[in-house]
């Protein structure tokens, strides 16, 4: 006999940690096709002295966050953590059509539905 299945919000809780490392995952494989795997994780983590802004260009910012829910899904309020790996992005010239290219190949075949920008709003 199987054993029954986890209570309802044992699901709900694994699917969020689920949805955490698919996150965590696509911003690092983004990151290492953008910047290399040996540079990547530097750029992710840099942060800017004191006083300076978290980024250069605010209109990049918002764009590469764009490129990034229309592409893999919202970002979700976990998601907000990684802003300053997207301002980094900017703040190394990165294109849009870059960070596009990027986000395409990475989680071109996700279904974003559930956290489509369309329906919840850019968070940028």
């Amino acid at each position: 006999m199987d054993p029954p299945p986890p209570p309802l919000e044992y699901m709900t809780c694994l699917g969020d940690l689920y949805s955490v490392a698919w996150m965590e995952d696509r911003i690092e494989l983004i990151d290492n096709l953008i910047f290399g795997s040996d540079v990547a994780p530097l750029v992710l983590k840099t942060v800017r002295p004191f006083g300076q802004a978290l980024v250069d260009d605010w209109v990049c910012l918002k764009t590469v966050v764009q490129a990034f829910e229309l592409h893999c899904g919202s970002l979700t309020q976990y998601g907000m953590k990684y802003m300053r790996a997207f301002a980094n992005i900017c703040n190394e010239g990165v294109s849009k059509d870059g960070m596009e290219e990027a986000c395409g190949n990475v989680c071109g075949s996700y279904n974003s539905a559930k956290w489509s920008p369309f329906i919840h709003g850019y968070s940028a």
